[in-house]
């Protein structure tokens, strides 16, 4: 027959294997966790903001979660967004004077460079007329 005693050292000795197994599971969970973060980030391309030239310079980065990483003369070289470095890319060609934010994400099947942009800095253009059948539509919308 087993005393009280050695009923509460076996009853113990199985609470302590049990919590073993429970901080066991609690840390591949949190394992778990790290992991679904990082694909979610991984998988989650840059959203290419869009903001008007003008607000470059005085630019809240904390409105679109990103971290500013490095500036130069000219005001934000690289920012950090998800874990993901964006590089400040501005280049004098024929299009529209405009400042991104992008980096790399591998090659076409063609063998070219792949980006994906964070945040595009750059002028809106004026609006288009309406198309006689749009406005023809809406008219009709609202008189209804």
């Amino acid at each position: 027959m087993t005393t009280t005693d050695d009923l509460i050292i076996l009853l113990g000795k199985r609470i302590t294997e049990q919590n073993a197994i429970l901080q066991d599971m609690a840390l591949s969970l949190q394992q778990l966790m790290f992991h679904v973060k990082q694909f979610a980030i991984s998988s989650n391309p840059g959203p290419n903001y869009r903001k008007n030239l003008a607000e470059f310079r005085n630019f809240d980065w904390s409105q679109i979660g990103a971290e500013i990483v490095k500036s130069d003369a000219d005001g934000v070289s690289a920012v950090e967004w998800n874990g993901r470095l964006f590089t400040r890319r501005s280049p004098s060609n024929k299009f529209d004077t405009a400042i991104w934010f992008s980096r790399c994400v591998g090659k076409d099947d063609a063998g070219n460079n792949r980006y994906e942009k964070l945040i595009t800095f750059k002028n809106n253009g004026d609006a288009e007329e309406l198309s006689g059948k749009a406005r023809k539509l809406i008219t009709e919308e609202l008189c209804q």
